[in-house]
């Protein structure tokens, strides 16, 4: 099986690898090539004492309920028109990229 390693040289110029899908699946070494070496080394031991497994979750997740007793509970605010047209005048500013 293959596997994505991230290597980053780091400013003192030692070598950083990590593999994503290998949770704390890290090396670090002074040269590249000891850094893969080292990087293979660390994931061989982590994928020869592991096993993936799927578990059947009977509960469902939380829902998030939408707090609508708060809806309204500002319309009665002077402010609150001038807030929405605030809002909406930046939203129609043209973006400009540099």
């Amino acid at each position: 099986m293959k596997y994505n390693v991230f290597l980053t040289q780091e400013n003192q110029g030692n070598f950083h690898a990590m593999v994503p899908n290998l949770p704390n699946c890290h090396a670090y070494a002074p040269t590249r090539q000891g850094a893969l070496k080292t990087i293979h080394e660390s994931m061989t031991q982590v994928i020869n004492r592991s096993e993936i497994i799927q578990l059947d979750i009977s509960t469902q997740p939380k829902r998030n309920e939408t707090p609508w007793q708060w809806f309204g509970a500002f319309s009665d605010d002077p402010t609150w028109g001038a807030l929405f047209d605030e809002i909406e005048r930046k939203r129609n500013e043209p973006i400009f990229y540099i």
